[in-house]
């Protein structure tokens, strides 16, 4: 059961960053605030893959 919740988590990670990375370089704002959502996520991901 675990698995399957890391395995859609890391979906959502890599579905985010290519959103993230195919925003405009001058759209600033959401590619940090993008990138902190993705860090979020990782860490999620690694305290889930934990248990």
């Amino acid at each position: 059961m675990m698995n399957n919740t890391v395995g859609k988590t890391e979906r959502v990670y890599g579905d985010l960053k290519q959103i993230i990375d195919g925003l405009p370089a001058k759209n600033k704002t959401a590619k940090y605030y993008g990138k902190d959502a993705l860090s979020l996520i990782d860490i999620m991901i690694r305290r889930l893959s934990d248990e």
